[in-house]
């Protein structure tokens, strides 16, 4: 898995790093301290997770994770900021953030938060769960509303019996990223194998398409 973080504190950015490295022990881990620069990097060599900071200069705040969604959709961003206000976490859910974690959390907590949205998850702040009803409700919601478009689609072809390398045919991506999208339908449904998701599918009611 290739991993980047985009900081422009170059102490947060070896302490993400480190983290990182220790959530996805075989990632590529590369750093820029610039958004353009972070855009430009993906469309070279694209990352399955990006560590974003939103008080990036010249174009901070929410406005930078959704140029990062738009041009990269199936991309999974994690927002790390210092800005720890409920509104603004909500804001970066809202607009497609994978996870929230503050600058704040402790070394273990990061980790943790880490490598469970890299397995597919997605990372909440205990504080905003306790307080925003919501957003429990949406860390608990149906498998299926856990995936993105192209990972619903991979499920389709799953569930109808193709292999993940005649799924990645037919939907004209690498087989590399379908094995990366097949693995976050797998941890959405909790399961680990083809026959437990047919299970878990059918008890949750998802079709076929």
């Amino acid at each position: 898995m290739n991993v980047l973080i985009v900081d422009d504190h170059p102490i947060v950015a070896e302490y993400l790093r480190a983290a990182a490295g220790r959530a996805v022990p075989d990632a590529v881990v590369r750093t820029t301290n610039k958004l353009e620069d972070a855009l430009d990097r993906m469309r070279e060599d694209p990352a399955q997770l990006v560590l974003l900071d939103l008080g990036l200069p010249g174009c901070g705040g929410i406005e930078s994770l959704l140029r990062f969604r738009k041009a990269h959709p199936e991309t999974r961003v994690v927002v790390i900021t210092s800005e720890d206000a409920s509104n603004v976490i909500r804001g970066a859910l809202a607009a497609g953030a994978a996870g929230f974690i503050p600058k704040t959390a402790g070394p273990q907590v990061m980790v943790n938060a880490l490598r469970l949205i890299a397995e597919g998850g997605r990372y909440i702040p205990p504080e905003v769960l306790g307080e925003e009803p919501e957003a429990q409700d949406a860390a608990t919601a149906a498998p299926e509303s856990q995936l993105t478009e192209r990972q619903r689609e991979l499920l389709g072809h799953l569930l109808r019996g193709r292999t993940v390398a005649q799924a990645a045919k037919e939907l004209g991506i690498a087989e590399a990223t379908a094995k990366h999208h097949a693995m976050a339908v797998y941890a959405a449904f909790k399961v680990s194998s083809r026959a437990d998701l047919i299970l878990a599918a059918t008890r949750a009611g998802t079709g076929t398409g």
